[in-house]
């Protein structure tokens, strides 16, 4: 018989019942008493089986691999990093995160951009330089562009400059995505967003007009609640065809305004593409904004949770964990790279006006010139060199987490960083709220007798989603925006 599963989350629920789930494959077992005893007696290295219906039991759990060798597991995760490697290295594409200036038009109480008064906006020399540094790659099948900041609409006329630059290289190039704080996001600008092949525009809202306004304010201290919802009602009045998802800001001081805004831009917005998520406020080291202000891990769970429970929020992706064993990152992306103002290289946008981050210049023939940055980007923070992160239980689904705070942590010393997934400290709970829909489809499909419900009838049945999302296999910068 094989082995207990590294990967397993054996778990009773008062409320739902019990349950047996592996991160490896993804497949989770809903059990009576019997088999859950079986199951603990096997997680407690104590097998207690006899009938012939407790093998066929057993043999389940090992062709499901919730019983397995750790070498067959092994070679599993190593399929998982040969693919995470071939997306990194992959030169099929190219990935661009473009900052036309790093002023902002806002005085947010709590942004990381320390060089948000930085005024520089993207010369004519510097995006004739950019557009030389993609010729260089035009090898590549296609070109992915993300318009960044500081506040990208400071600097329109670049982003119509480059893209009309981009289209001479890249006729096909038709899948751009803006990040905006929306306040400039006028009549006009709207217009040529079909021009500029944006298919994705990022508007950020912080609850309430009272919160928001007291959190999102403009240098000179003046509201922006208003007039970002008034050009967001623009933007979807418009022949625009992309999708617009409205970020919302979450920490301690508005979590309890979460629900109430997503609510009402969905009803404001019915029919139209939009969605609503919640982001996620990250504090760091000596910045004036209260520290504690910043939800921890176990916080951010309850928030989700909570939403499910008291108002049907689904989050993005659901509650059932999708396998983060590739976790890709355009930061390890061998031609993935974010472009300051100047032509200055980064390979994330969490780096953009760090000087000791830059790894080299559009301006430059040899454009990287910190291949040892890079280096540890692509294969220092490969988390399949990590012993703990492979005996951990979520691996399969975290993926090692958040590259750039794992090299800032494990390679630069940085103190006080969690780059691990919620799903670490919190597992049972993500399964928990997925159960509390499942089970409801369950009832809901035998009272209707549909015949989709799954049986109980042997003491066990599978409680995963039947089919499991479909991996993306396009480009997967695609919904980078979003993840941060």
């Amino acid at each position: 018989m094989k082995p207990w599963s590294r990967y397993n989350t054996l778990f009773c629920s008062k409320q739902y019942g019990r349950f047996l789930y592996n991160a490896l494959s993804g497949v989770m077992f809903e059990l009576d008493e019997h088999h859950y005893r079986i199951a603990q007696s096997l997680c407690d290295g104590e097998p207690m089986f006899s009938s012939d219906h407790d093998r066929e039991f057993i043999e389940t759990l090992e062709e499901n691999g919730l019983l397995a060798q750790r070498d067959a597991e092994e070679v599993k995760l190593m399929a998982h990093r040969y693919q995470r490697n071939a997306a990194c290295f992959s030169t099929a594409y190219v990935g661009l995160t473009i900052c036309p200036t790093l002023a902002c038009n806002f005085a947010c109480l709590y942004c990381f951009e320390q060089s948000q008064n930085d005024a520089t906006v993207m010369s004519d020399e510097t995006i004739e330089a950019l557009i030389r540094f993609i010729r260089k790659h035009q090898a590549a099948k296609h070109l992915y562009v993300i318009w960044y900041g500081g506040e990208p609409l400071l600097a329109f006329h670049v982003m119509e400059n480059l893209t009309a630059g981009f289209l001479k290289l890249y006729p096909d190039y038709d899948n751009a995505i803006l990040v905006t704080n929306g306040y400039l996001l006028d009549e006009r600008k709207i217009e040529r967003l079909n021009h500029l092949k944006i298919s994705s525009v990022q508007i950020t809202l912080d609850g309430s007009e009272k919160t928001h306004n007291q959190r999102r304010i403009l240098k000179n201290g003046g509201p922006t609640y208003e007039r970002i919802f008034r050009n967001i009602d623009l933007l979807m009045a418009s022949s625009w065809k992309g999708k617009c998802s409205v970020r919302v800001n979450v920490d301690r001081g508005n979590r309890q305004e979460y629900a109430a805004i997503h609510k009402e831009l969905l009803e404001r917005y019915k029919g139209e593409n939009l969605k609503v998520y919640p982001g996620y406020v990250k504090t760091f080291l000596d910045h004036s904004y209260d520290r504690q202000c910043g939800l921890c891990l176990n916080e951010w769970t309850e928030l989700m949770v909570d939403g499910y429970k008291d108002e049907g929020i689904v989050p993005r992706g659901g509650f059932f964990p999708e396998s983060g064993a590739q976790n890709f990152c355009i930061a390890t992306s061998h031609y993935g790279y974010v472009i300051g103002p100047r032509g200055e290289m980064y390979k994330c946008w969490e780096d953009v006006g760090k000087p000791h981050m830059v790894i080299g210049s559009v301006h430059e023939d040899a454009a990287v010139a910190n291949p040892e940055l890079v280096a540890r980007y692509t294969i220092g923070t490969d988390p399949y060199q990590d012993a703990q992160c492979l005996e951990c239980n979520v691996f399969p689904i975290c993926g090692g987490g958040c590259v750039n705070k794992r090299l800032r942590s494990q390679q630069l010393g940085e103190e006080g960083l969690e780059y691990c997934s919620p799903f670490k400290e919190s597992l049972r709970k993500y399964l928990e709220a997925y159960l509390e829909a499942w089970q409801t489809k369950q009832i809901c499909s035998a009272v209707l007798g549909t015949g989709k419900a799954r049986s109980m009838e042997k003491g066990y049945r599978m409680a995963q989603p039947e089919k499991s999302r479909a991996e993306r296999a396009e480009n997967p910068l695609k919904n980078l925006v979003e993840q941060e």
